[in-house]
């Protein structure tokens, strides 16, 4: 039981810190003269982010096979925001050049896993 309420306490936090950065980001191009044409990117990083922060909490959750806890959680965590795209707009995703896109946040999944690992508490 501990296990599915560190789960969805993860899932939890980086859903918040998702909606903060975005919240963030579409005020920063709102109030300056950031190209809103490059707001793809803009998204990709901010999911690299909350990817990484998940796979930092989940590989100090679990302690061993960071990479691999952090790369599967990035997947269920952008498939969550798919999910969510898909019902806020009814449109599909382009699963061409969307999980070329997705590489991206997978990797700093992975790499904040592996530092989850390696923290001390």
């Amino acid at each position: 039981m501990e296990t599915i309420g560190k789960n969805l306490k993860a899932f939890a936090y980086s859903l918040i810190l998702f909606a903060l950065l975005t919240l963030a980001m579409s005020a920063v191009v709102r109030l300056t003269a950031v190209p809103e044409s490059w707001s793809v990117y803009y998204m990709i990083a901010i999911v690299a982010v909350c990817c990484f922060f998940l796979g930092l909490y989940i590989g100090n959750f679990f302690k061993k096979r960071g990479f691999a806890y952090g790369a599967l959680y990035s997947v269920i965590f952008i498939l969550i925001l798919s999910a969510f795209y898909m019902l806020a707009f009814s449109s599909g995703i382009d699963f061409r050049t969307g999980m070329l896109k997705s590489l991206i946040p997978i990797l700093f999944g992975s790499v904040g896993g592996m530092i989850g690992v390696n923290m001390q508490n």
